[in-house]
């Protein structure tokens, strides 16, 4: 692959690790909101908690475009170093040190989001069933 086609990867892995960062920082603002009981910023945090949400499901999909239109071979590749296989080269590293980045984030925001989930919908939360 060439570094352009790194790059650009690298550059959505990235995007997806920023709208993490701001998903995560609206959650936190989110349970303090809770914790004071102030259902009006609860309300108003949830609602701006969807932005980036949707921002992500759109990094999704411009990430699955892009694999689509790479070679098979490189393709593979790509997969390859996202399922752990060892970079070779600077541009390999770079992205699979951003991969990591986004999917550490990720878990800590799923896992933020199965608590918070579970205070708000008691029973009914998402991650009860």
């Amino acid at each position: 692959m060439t570094k352009g086609d790194w790059l650009d990867l690298t550059v959505l892995e990235r995007r997806k690790y920023n709208l993490l960062v701001e998903t995560m920082d609206l959650s936190q603002q989110l349970g303090e909101a809770m914790d004071r009981g102030d259902d009006v910023s609860v309300r108003l945090l949830v609602a701006m908690r969807q932005e980036p949400i949707l921002g992500l499901e759109e990094v999704k999909k411009a990430i699955e475009n892009r694999l689509g239109s790479l070679p098979t071979e490189e393709r593979e590749r790509v997969l390859a170093l996202a399922g752990g296989a060892a970079p070779e080269g600077e541009g390999e590293t770079t992205y699979v040190n951003q991969v990591g980045s986004a999917r550490r984030l990720l878990e800590r925001v799923l896992e933020f989001d199965r608590r918070l989930n579970r205070r708000l919908a008691g029973e009914n939360s998402f991650y009860g069933k």
